[in-house]
């Protein structure tokens, strides 16, 4: 008898799995639909295309395509919050701190965020929709509240200032997405990122 409960335990844990899986394999559809054409333009069918599913089973995930964008949102939070988590420990196993650590989480952020043209893109596209969309406005003013955290706490290891750390913070924030708005809508090599993003880092550490 324990070995049927057992199973059966094993079958849901598995089935489970393999919704989050599917799910995720939607959410990753929408992304790359969104390379291709405008939100407005991209359909569910399209989505369902691109991941191959079922048209139909689709809607057992989701209930539209509102609630494709809104869990995407999150599914970008979440896998950039486990990314930067990992790497901060692997920053502080290392013994890195202070402005050592400060220029490590600017060239991170540089690699993983700001030059990621496809992520922009798709961010682009959201930040357009959030202008009129509430539950997505609200998502994207979640996402950066935390980002405006992260950085003000990495910037509180370099100067005992909180107010100062969350107004620099801000700011950086700012910037950041104004690179990574660059970094889409110009051809590759107009701009010398790399050297504009080490200047702009080096002088906000001179200022702390």
């Amino acid at each position: 008898m324990h070995g049927i409960y057992m199973r059966i335990g094993w079958e849901k844990t598995v089935t489970k799995n393999g919704q989050r899986e599917k799910r995720v394999l939607i959410l990753e559809a929408l992304s790359q639909c969104l390379q291709e054409k405008p939100y407005t333009r991209t359909t569910i069918k399209d989505i369902a295309k691109t991941a191959g599913v079922n048209h139909g089973l689709l809607h057992y995930y989701f209930t539209n395509k509102e609630d494709i964008l809104i869990h995407y949102i999150d599914h970008v939070i979440s896998h950039h919050q486990s990314v930067f988590e990992n790497w901060m420990n692997k920053q502080e196993r290392l013994g890195i701190d202070g402005n050592d650590l400060l220029e490590a989480f600017f060239d991170f952020m540089k690699e993983r965020i700001v030059l990621n043209r496809k992520l922009s893109r798709v961010f682009i596209e959201i930040w357009e929709i959030g202008m009129y969309n509430p539950a997505v406005r609200m998502k994207l003013q979640s996402a950066y509240r935390q980002w405006f955290e992260v950085l003000a706490a990495v910037l509180e290891r370099v100067t005992p200032d909180k107010e100062a750390a969350g107004r620099i913070s801000t700011s950086t924030v700012a910037f950041l997405e104004g690179m990574a708005l660059f970094s889409a809508i110009f051809e590759p090599g107009t701009f010398d990122f790399d050297a504009i993003l080490a200047d702009f880092r080096s002088r906000i550490i001179k200022t702390l």
